[in-house]
């Protein structure tokens, strides 16, 4: 009875332990990127009705760690579930990122943002 106490004491521990970011798949983001609507009836060069662009930024965002949750968005871009921010990563196409939990860890200063996303298994 003793032993199966402390292995369960054990195995309770393992799983209440806290997962290193180290241990994760890890990809760096290129660019961050808002969402901004526009104005009904705007067009693109071609005379075609768009709703909206996508701003280069950066600025707009807190540095530190957040749970996110990432999906695809147009062409090369990803989008960070419940917010109009989407990120470009560096060198990597076909992230397929439909609804994964991630950790994103933003760093640098306020015009120089850096972006780290952390794949949760």
């Amino acid at each position: 009875m003793k032993n199966i106490l402390l292995i369960l004491t054990f195995l309770i521990t393992s799983i209440t332990t806290a997962q290193s970011l180290d241990d994760l798949d890890d990809y760096d983001v290129d660019a961050f990127y808002k969402k901004e609507e526009l104005e009904d009836d705007t067009l693109d060069e071609d005379g075609n009705e768009i709703e909206f662009i996508f701003v280069k930024t950066g600025t707009d965002l807190k540095t530190g760690k957040f749970e996110i949750e990432l999906a695809d968005g147009p062409g090369d871009l990803y989008e960070i579930k419940g917010t109009d921010f989407f990120v470009k990563l560096k060198g990597y196409y076909g992230y397929a990122g439909f609804g994964e939990d991630c950790i994103l860890e933003i760093t640098g200063s306020y015009f120089n943002k850096k972006g780290t996303i952390y794949k949760l298994d």
